[in-house]
């Protein structure tokens, strides 16, 4: 059945016809000889390979064609998927069996010869900054909420804002529209969802899938419909790099850097599992939580809310007020979630905080929560993996919140720092938003 997708790039629609969305069809056998004459200037392709090979039992295949190789190995996301040696036949195919795996949108890659490669049997990938990997999705009740289904669909527009507070003229970000936004006068409610250090814009919906979340929590009506915004979170960047924008803007514009320091630390990671403070870090109470003041006058969470809300209020139909207005951020989002709100009570109702953390017991920060509790906070949510390197820094910042008498909750589930924990987090966090 196929399925009408739209997206708005540069002003213009853009529609994409899509089959159902999944990552191990009905294949041939596993190695085909390839038939017939090759394309124009390509040259001899050598066997098509079938990779990823999904079994009945949840186990998979991986292969790759590299005759030459002298080693290969699978890299991959889940525990354990690190240098997994693969073995060649006598075709030159490398091939290994993992698993069984979990019901999970994994990533995946291979190394050939100390080389990162991409598997070319899979079209499914996810791009994180500078970094490419394949995807491989094993359906099941576990990751259902953000499986591809046969549901209304949201609209993602990719739209273009200024940014006085950032001294940029454009900056781009993405737009979620739920189900039926075109067709009706209705007034929705907004989420602000912040990505994490190394990411963009782009990144909550190619791997986090707050789009296909959504759609799915609305059509089960676990959801409110809403609108949901995802920024661009580093201060720099005016777009995302993989989009062929370059060379215009500048190239040190739309590189996606790692996080820096200051970003680093303020998203709590410095805080997890045994690490000593970031660096620079004062001691005492800023000390053990590993964070550091950000100045915020010039920074991007200023620019979240003095240029992205305002753009946000004229150019969609929302409701513009305090109750329906919230917000959520990952890791180097996190930081970014906490500093936003921190200087501004009373500008949201909802906040989530998703492996991150705080300057807890501070009292510059202590003061600035109990700011933020009188101006009124309906929900303050927050989240971290039990192997999650911010883990400490969140229940810290938990803590606290829970000590300035905010409705609040804390949310761990098994994993590392990874989207893993973050589509959980969305999908549950969403359900308590605007109700």
């Amino acid at each position: 059945m196929k399925r009408q997708r739209v997206y708005w790039i540069g002003g213009i629609a853009v529609a994409i016809l899509s089959a159902s969305a999944t990552f191990a069809q009905p294949a041939p056998p596993p190695v085909q000889a390839q038939q017939g004459q090759a394309a124009p200037g390509r040259g001899a392709q050598g066997p098509r390979v079938v990779s990823p090979e999904i079994h009945p039992d949840k186990t998979v295949t991986f292969r790759l064609s590299a005759p030459k190789a002298q080693e290969v190995t699978l890299n991959g996301s889940w525990d354990g998927a690190t240098n997994i040696k693969m073995t060649k036949d006598d075709a030159g195919v490398w091939s290994v069996t993992v698993g069984p795996l979990g019901d999970q949108l994994w990533g995946y890659w291979f190394v050939v010869d100390g080389v990162k490669a991409l598997d070319p049997g899979n079209g499914e990938t996810q791009r994180d900054g500078a970094r490419y990997d394949n995807l491989l999705m094993i359906a099941g009740p576990a990751d259902d909420l953000w499986d591809f289904k046969d549901v209304p669909h949201g609209t993602v527009h990719q739209v273009w804002y200024p940014s006085p507070t950032l001294k940029q003229a454009r900056r781009r970000m993405y737009v979620y529209t739920p189900p039926d936004y075109e067709t009706s006068t209705v007034k929705y409610p907004v989420l602000y969802l912040l990505h994490g250090g190394g990411g963009d814009e782009d990144a909550w919906t190619v791997m986090g899938r707050a789009p296909i979340i959504m759609d799915n929590l609305i059509a089960q009506g676990k959801a409110k419909p809403m609108i949901v915004v995802m920024p661009n979170g580093n201060a720099t960047q005016t777009v995302s790099q993989g989009f062929g924008f370059g060379p215009t803007p500048a190239r040190q514009q739309v590189q996606a850097p790692a996080p820096p320091p200051i970003q680093a630390a303020q998203g709590g990671l410095g805080a997890g599992r045994g690490q000593a403070p970031a660096a620079g870090a004062p001691g005492g109470a800023a000390g053990r939580g590993g964070m550091m003041q950000q100045a915020y006058a010039g920074s991007y969470p200023e620019s979240l809310v003095k240029d992205v809300i305002p753009f946000v209020e004229k150019t969609y139909r929302v409701i513009a007020n305090k109750d329906n207005r919230a917000i959520a951020g990952l890791s180097m989002g996190a930081g970014h979630t906490v500093t936003a709100t921190n200087n501004n009570p009373g500008v949201f109702n909802y906040i989530g905080v998703f492996s991150g953390g705080g300057r807890a017991g501070d009292e510059t920060f202590e003061n600035q929560l109990e700011a933020v509790k009188q101006g009124g906070v309906k929900f303050y949510w927050l989240g971290a993996g039990t192997t999650d390197m911010a883990r400490a820094g969140t229940v810290a910042l938990s803590e606290s919140v829970k000590k300035h008498g905010f409705n609040t909750s804390y949310k761990e589930i098994p994993g590392a720092h990874y989207w893993f924990l973050w589509r959980d987090f969305l999908g549950d966090y969403a359900t308590i938003l605007f109700k």
